[in-house]
């Protein structure tokens, strides 16, 4: 993976942006307020009426310029040029004097204008005209002064007074220029943006690990999952979900092996359990035969041995095939009501010769009434008889066999118990194991222990777990040194136990 298309480069980018963003910003909006502002912003002064309002910067403009073109003027001409200057600017009073202080003009009349300046009432009135507070805008300038203010002061004073009601500046109105606000609008457009790329930036990530969960989440009706998919991209995530398609194709390549190897091990036992049977059904017929010739008390001892194994073997030979019908779905099974104490007592009467020839005592404490359970009936005695049969093998040595009913479970369901007091069952689950000792309990309580019933049992255990999964029942065993405690449990009991066990 290259490191450009990788998600830390995505995130090292994104935090550089953030970093030199807020600079860029203010440079930004600097260099676009700057040239708006003097580049095509044309400012214009405010048009002010005479008869209304006075300019400020006009009057003392235009003031001072009077002043300076009545260098040398007589009292005439000072008092002609404040004649035309009043008639111009109608809201404007004026006052002259001449050299020697004398007031030579004052239009209108103002009666706080003495005849004769002194220079302290002069500096009084500098003081009051030029005050912050003063009620009237004053423009005071020398006759024919030049460029420095001051020069030929001796020729007189001109002073020009406005209210400050009508004064009005002529400064051009700065509002036209580009507003604040529109910068600041800038500014945080910015900011919105850079928050808009982040959290497209994550929301991306997390939609794709979002995306990425449910695929792996997902299972197809095999129970397999689902393969993701190619992803346009090219960073971790997308590496990780190639990784995730990898792993479920060598999953399926597997699940396919599997497959193909329980159909070619059905196949093998199938063959095998049907070509045994010919030499078989001779071995018999042969064993029948030798019946009728004079033998001794030995010869007929090991021809009663060879009859024994003969059944043993014939009997592996039709569970062999049992189980592979029945996990092929080839065994029919047909599901109805039937009393299942009425088909044990048939099963155990059946088997009785066999318990009395071995010297076990049966022990069948049933109860008279009917006990209806939704079974196959001939599936439910060839669970019987295997279970029978596995006590005759493996517990004769305990002489003894019960069954019974157990205690009720939640809905009132109570399981059926096959019992023997032998060595209890080979492997994890048989005597002397101490993981057993631990997580075994008396199925005459609430629920049965929840393991596996057929672990460490041969085939005819085998089939009993298959017959009773596809009838919808369950089972569990229990077995320890004093004997073996096999609970078989009616359909619909199965949630119950384990409700019970949780």
């Amino acid at each position: 993976m290259k490191f450009r298309d990788s998600l830390m480069a995505r995130y090292l980018m994104l935090i550089g942006f953030a970093v030199f963003l807020l600079p860029i910003i203010l440079i930004f909006v600097t260099l676009l307020y700057l040239g708006y502002t003097y580049l095509i912003w044309q400012p214009r002064a405010a048009e002010i009426d005479p008869k209304k309002n006075v300019s400020t910067w006009a009057l003392e403009s235009d003031w001072h310029e009077l002043a300076a073109g009545l260098d040398g003027a007589g009292a005439a001409e000072i008092v002609e040029a404040m004649r035309k200057f009043r008639a111009a600017n109608p809201l404007v009073s004026v006052v002259a004097t001449d050299g020697q202080g004398r007031t030579i003009v004052t239009d209108p009349p103002q009666p706080d204008i003495p005849e004769v300046w002194t220079p302290g009432w002069t500096a009084e009135f500098m003081k009051r005209s030029t005050g912050v507070n003063a009620p009237d805008f004053t423009v005071v300038a020398f006759v024919g002064e030049q460029e420095d203010g001051l020069s030929d002061a001796r020729q007189g004073i001109l002073a020009a007074r406005v209210s400050r009601e009508w004064t009005a500046s002529s400064v051009p109105d700065q509002n036209a220029r580009l507003p604040q606000i529109v910068a600041i609008s800038l500014f945080v457009l910015l900011l919105v943006l850079f928050a808009v790329l982040s959290w497209t930036f994550f929301y991306r990530i997390r939609r794709r690990l979002v995306r990425l969960q449910a695929a792996m989440t997902s299972y197809d009706g095999d129970g397999m999952p689902i393969p993701i998919g190619p992803d346009p991209q090219h960073d971790e995530i997308a590496a990780l979900g190639g990784t995730f398609d990898e792993m479920v194709s060598k999953l399926r390549a597997g699940r396919e092996r599997e497959r193909e190897e329980e159909e070619l091990r059905k196949k093998l036992i199938a063959n095998l359990s049907h070509d045994l049977r010919t030499p078989l059904t001779v071995i018999r017929s042969h064993a029948y035969s030798l019946e009728a010739e004079p033998l001794g008390e030995r010869g007929r001892e090991s021809l009663a041995l060879m009859e024994r194994k003969l059944d043993d073997l014939g009997g592996l030979i039709d569970n062999l095939l049992s189980y592979t019908l029945i996990a092929a779905g080839r065994y029919p099974m047909r599901m109805e009501d039937a009393d299942v104490l009425r088909i044990v007592r048939t099963a155990a009467a059946q088997w009785y010769p066999v318990f009395e020839k071995e010297g076990m005592e049966v022990d069948a404490d049933l109860p008279d009434e009917a006990l209806v359970w939704r079974v196959d009936r001939e599936w439910f005695v060839r669970i019987l008889d295997n279970l029978f049969q596995n006590a005759v093998r493996h517990a004769k040595e305990g002489r003894y066999v019960g069954l019974a009913l157990g205690a009720e479970g939640q809905g009132g369901r109570r399981p059926l118990l096959v019992r023997d007091k032998g060595p209890g069952l080979p492997g994890p689950a048989g005597a002397g194991s101490e993981a057993s000792a631990e997580i075994s309990r008396p199925l005459e309580s609430e629920a049965p222990p929840r393991r596996n019933p057929a672990e460490g049992a041969g085939i005819g255990l085998s089939i009993v777990e298959l017959m009773i999964r596809e009838m919808g029942m369950d089972w569990s065993i229990e077995s320890g040194a004093g004997g073996t405690v096999i609970a078989i449990w009616p359909p619909g009991a199965a949630g119950d136990s384990a409700r019970s066990d949780g």
